[in-house]
């Protein structure tokens, strides 16, 4: 039995199932019922031009060919390839999560990653089903003992900051990224809102440190977009339902792609908490700040970092805030007066005063957290 469980091993039996030219051939299908479809709706519109008399047949022709068209699409074209992707889509994710931890763990050791995937992807197509598990096995072992050894011996290396958390950016550059995003974002009507995301977040943590261990953001956009994209298609049928949920699925997809310098990568990161607690946190921070008319702000920023951070896990290794709001609401008072001195042209210094001070209270727990894979 592989070391994934059982619904890595049905996941296998499952693609092996499905004939390597099914998704092709789906896609295929639908191209073509694709273009049957708009023809028949072109001719529907064009029949006016065949001289008919009789309006009402008119009429009546043309709705035949625009529902014919419409059914083709949806019933022929569209549907057919929903149940082919979704068939096989559930059992391909999961074994494609398994693959690309065990290629990362290879990487770590310093193995050719990209010859293990070619590996992967040829045993695959010839149904190898014992090399798969005794090669995804192998580097689960590897796994559980590079961990055992860093919990052991952690290795030495040189704490930045002298060992405190902070953020050393420039407010320049933090301004750029932000406009630069924003004029990505309103241009495209938010679909490219993954790039602007992407910019900064790459931006912020390459300047952030965790208890003297710089992070890095390695998150693409392409890894992103797609997901994006669908998000907002569902919030279509859901009635804006589902937007409650984007906030969760953003900080878990950031959380997977942020690493910390010394730790061991492979092992992922994740954020479990609920989403629509999430929600109603930001919701009650905000209202909070709103009440105190911004004065009493830091207390809100402390109470939401709480929440996100405690939930937080970065190479397997989890988060915990410990500020204090009320030691920097004197300083927070200052800084505010001084945002209204300057009309408002403070607020980009007192946000990155806040940022160093809240990375400088976020702090990494002791040993390791076990990520479920699939």
């Amino acid at each position: 039995m592989s070391k994934y469980g059982k619904k890595f091993e049905k996941a296998l039996d499952k693609i092996f199932r499905i004939k390597p030219k099914a998704k092709k051939t789906a896609i295929i299908v639908a191209i073509v019922f694709l273009f049957v479809g708009i023809a028949l709706i072109i001719t529907g519109g064009m029949i006016p031009t065949f001289g008919i008399q009789d309006s009402q047949q008119e009429t009546m022709m043309m709705t035949m060919f625009y529902m014919a068209g419409a059914m083709t699409i949806l019933w022929l074209g569209v549907i057919p390839f929903l149940i082919t992707i979704l068939l096989h889509k559930p059992s391909y994710i999961k074994y494609k999560k398994v693959v690309h931890r065990t290629c990362n763990i290879a990487k770590y050791l310093g193995q050719n990653e990209k010859t293990l995937k070619a590996e992967f992807k040829k045993r695959r197509a010839a149904k190898d089903r014992d090399w798969i598990i005794q090669t995804t096995d192998y580097y689960f072992d590897e796994c559980e003992r590079l961990k055992t050894e860093h919990e052991q011996n952690p290795p030495k290396m040189e704490m930045e900051n002298g060992g405190e958390g902070g953020f050393d950016g420039w407010l320049l550059q933090k301004l750029g990224w932000i406009l630069l995003g924003a004029l990505v974002t309103i241009c495209t009507a938010g679909v490219c809102f993954p790039v602007a995301y992407i910019w900064v977040l790459r931006w912020q943590y390459k300047h952030s440190l965790y208890d003297g261990k710089r992070l890095s953001f390695d998150g693409k956009v392409s890894q992103l977009l797609g997901k994006w994209v669908c998000w907002l298609l569902l919030c279509i049928p859901t009635a804006l339902i589902f937007a409650l949920f984007i906030p969760k699925k953003l900080l878990q997809w950031k959380a997977s792609h942020l690493h910390l310098a010394g730790e061991l990568p492979f092992l992922g990161g994740t954020w479990h908490g609920n989403g629509i607690a999430l929600v109603l946190v930001k919701f009650g921070c905000f209202l909070f700040s709103l009440i105190t008319l911004w004065l009493l702000k830091p207390l809100a920023i402390c109470w939401k970092n709480r929440f996100i951070q405690k939930r937080l896990i970065i190479d397997g290794r989890k988060m915990w805030f410990n500020g204090d709001g009320v030691e920097i609401i004197g300083r927070w008072i200052v800084w505010s007066l001084l945002t209204l001195i300057t009309f408002g042209i403070y607020a980009l210094f007192r946000n990155l005063r806040v940022l160093r001070w809240v990375n400088k209270h976020t702090r990494i727990t002791a040993g390791y957290q076990q990520i479920k894979v699939i």
